[in-house]
């Protein structure tokens, strides 16, 4: 698969000025309905193997899934649909687009702060703060954040930059946003009713608004979530000091079996993709 010619460059300057850029309407109505529908089946099936975990407090309400989005039956088409690849090769302006298996679905609200998601986060003399950085995530909201709470808020240019102001990024169904690992972002965002553009940027005070205040979401909150990068550095550095290094993500990791018919097409599709843990993917593979 070739990187293709940008329909819009506006989109990548975006990226690089910014740090973030949304991609409307990739995807129509009926199909970010038939991924709703595989999202609850594929909780149903991780549920009943145990592959499942709940944070729930008093401002947060969160079922997630343990392992990628590529070792999921109904799940890892997604991932490898040629849309989203191809909005990485150009973001990323590389034809090689590697995946390492950092990816995963969310149902319901979660916490909120302002953070970054490389391995230095206020370091900024660290390495990843040397050179163009390489990671980049991909979100997928299967429910409307223009006008509902629960989307993305990022501050634009702090991937380059220690701070600035804070923007809602209103995904629309259908739309993909993607951010430098590097830039300050906070999820589950709290849109006001009277005053819909204000982002509240303390995590105390936007968990405190009550339900009268808030634009409510519209719908069940359900989100997917994709890492890629091209080749650099920057990316074992990551897999090195943060994905070999937490207990969740090595977890995740132990539980990210692929299939040799996934990983052709996944090839096919134009992703490289690493294996991490071996010995638990040959594991897997001879139990099967």
């Amino acid at each position: 698969m070739n990187v293709l010619n940008l329909s819009d460059p506006s989109i990548s300057s975006h990226f690089k000025d910014e740090g973030y850029v949304v991609k409307r309407s990739v995807f129509s109505v009926g199909e970010i309905e038939t991924f709703r529908a595989r999202v609850h089946d594929q909780f149903e099936l991780d549920k009943k193997s145990g592959l499942t975990r709940e944070i729930v407090t008093k401002h947060a309400d969160l079922h997630l899934a343990i392992g990628c989005l590529l070792s999921k039956k109904n799940l890892f088409e997604i991932l490898l649909d040629p849309r989203i690849i191809q909005f990485a090769q150009e973001l990323l302006e590389s034809e090689k687009v590697i995946y390492w298996g950092d990816s995963s679905y969310q149902i319901g609200t979660g916490m909120r702060s302002f953070h970054r998601d490389s391995v230095h986060k206020v370091d900024f003399d660290g390495p990843d703060w040397k050179i163009p950085y390489s990671l980049i995530r991909i979100g997928l909201y299967l429910q409307d954040h223009s006008k509902h709470s629960g989307g993305l808020k990022v501050k634009p240019g702090t991937h380059v930059r220690e701070n600035g102001s804070a923007v809602f990024v209103d995904t629309k169904p259908g739309d993909l946003v993607a951010w430098n690992l590097r830039l300050l972002h906070s999820g589950n965002a709290v849109k006001l009713k009277w005053l819909p553009f204000v982002s509240i940027n303390y995590p105390r005070l936007e968990n405190g608004v009550p339900s009268f205040l808030k634009r409510e979401q519209e719908r069940e909150r359900m989100s997917l979530f994709m890492t890629f990068s091209s080749e650099s550095l920057h990316l074992y550095r990551y897999i090195d000091e943060y994905q070999l290094k937490r207990k969740d993500t090595i977890e995740a990791l132990q539980a990210s079996v692929w299939k040799k018919d996934v990983l052709t097409l996944a090839e096919k599709r134009g992703l490289d993709v690493r294996v991490l843990l071996p010995e638990f993917q040959l594991a897997a593979e001879e139990a099967n």
